[in-house]
């Protein structure tokens, strides 16, 4: 069991201040896409917002991975071979839903010029917002491992953003797309499986015929494997 330093909770403010730092670059330069790439040019835009992205994102990852056991300790099943089991099995499912933000990898990487468009078909048909379901399983997981204190904090914070970016998602793509989003939202939700439930949506099996799914569980499985060790040798970032 690690040893927690119950009366130090200056890294959880810490870590709400980076996902801030997070949320105010990302959602703010997409709340600005449209002006940036009237002066930049889309493939400039693009590598701005991949940079940003990046140099708020990596920060903050060292120092969740540096800090998981911060404050108090609210349980520690680490021997118990069912919460293994479900914590995998979450985690796993986590990068199914996060996998659609990289639907246009050929734009995130500029080889083909990026434009505003949206999906209606695959995993929206499940939710309209899956990177908010990722995220969310993403947290659940981790801190039913690290049950600490700081991981509560941390999945609040990044569950509370998610949230807010999905709002935000919705009212930009609906003053850009106009009837044709709203249309979209009409006929699915943000909660997983409830416009199926309500007849709204129908799932398709072949849309998720795609060869990228196979490539998530070739990561998942490689990053099952190398964990620990990914874990154990991140920067030792203390402040």
């Amino acid at each position: 069991m690690p040893s927690l330093p119950l009366l130090n909770f200056d890294s959880h403010l810490i870590v709400l201040l980076f996902t801030f730092a997070f949320g105010l670059t990302h959602s703010g330069m997409a709340a600005l896409r449209t002006r940036i790439e009237h002066l930049v040019g889309a493939r400039l835009y693009r590598l701005l917002f991949v940079i940003a992205s990046f140099a708020t994102s990596i920060p903050w990852l060292v120092y969740l991975v540096n800090h998981r056991n911060d404050g108090i300790l609210f349980f520690y099943l680490h021997d118990s071979l069912a919460l293994h089991i479900f914590v995998f099995i979450v985690a796993s499912l986590a990068f199914f839903f996060l996998y659609p933000g990289t639907f246009k990898l050929s734009e995130i990487v500029l080889l083909s010029r990026p434009k505003q468009s949206f999906y209606a078909t695959g995993i929206i048909r499940v939710t309209r917002h899956p990177q908010l379901v990722g995220m969310s399983l993403w947290c659940l997981s981790h801190f039913l491992w690290n049950a600490s204190s700081f991981m509560l904090v941390t999945a609040l914070g990044l569950i509370g953003y998610h949230l807010f970016a999905a709002w935000h998602s919705d009212r930009r793509r609906l003053a850009l797309f106009g009837q044709a989003y709203g249309d979209l939202m009409a006929s699915t939700s943000i909660f997983p499986f409830l416009a199926i439930f309500q007849g709204r949506q129908v799932i398709v099996i072949k849309e998720f015929k795609d060869k990228a799914y196979f490539w998530i569980l070739v990561f998942i499985a490689t990053v099952y494997y190398l964990h620990p060790a990914i874990v154990e040798n991140f920067p030792k970032w203390y402040f």
